[in-house]
């Protein structure tokens, strides 16, 4: 009897160990390095390859990143939205992750879910570098 519950003493010793020595704490904050220069993107110079994935992708939130020419576009869209609504960048800036791209809707009205008067926003920036892994907030 004091054998067995011997064995099972050892067995729960063994089994937290088990459990604690994977877990780690993480903080969810990214160490920033620097933040790169970028430039707003009007309509007319996005490119063509880019500006069809965006039409086809507006009406959904969307994420896209697109490298053509030692330059990186990075897209952000948050489907249909009333009118007068546009998009802040909060955040651009480097990680050891990569890029981090945080923006965030501002203006509008209420989305009256009639499609007829909603705008799909969307934001396009560009930086001059090579693709990256692109961490969007």
């Amino acid at each position: 009897m004091k054998n067995m519950k011997k064995k099972r003493m050892v067995l729960l010793a063994g089994l937290l160990a088990c459990l604690f020595a994977g877990c780690s704490i993480e903080t969810g904050e990214r160490q920033k390095l620097s933040e790169p220069e970028y430039t707003l993107v009007a309509q007319e110079d996005i490119p063509q390859e880019l500006m069809e994935q965006i039409e086809a992708e507006k009406t959904e939130d969307m994420k896209l990143t697109y490298a053509d020419d030692g330059a990186l576009y990075i897209v952000r869209g948050y489907g249909p939205q009333p009118g007068g609504s546009s998009i802040q960048v909060l955040e651009l800036y480097y990680t050891d992750d990569g890029i981090v791209f945080d923006t965030q809707l501002v203006g509008g009205g209420e989305n009256t879910g009639d499609e007829t008067t909603s705008a799909y926003p969307y934001i396009v920036v560009k930086l001059l570098c090579g693709e990256q892994n692109v961490v969007f907030e």
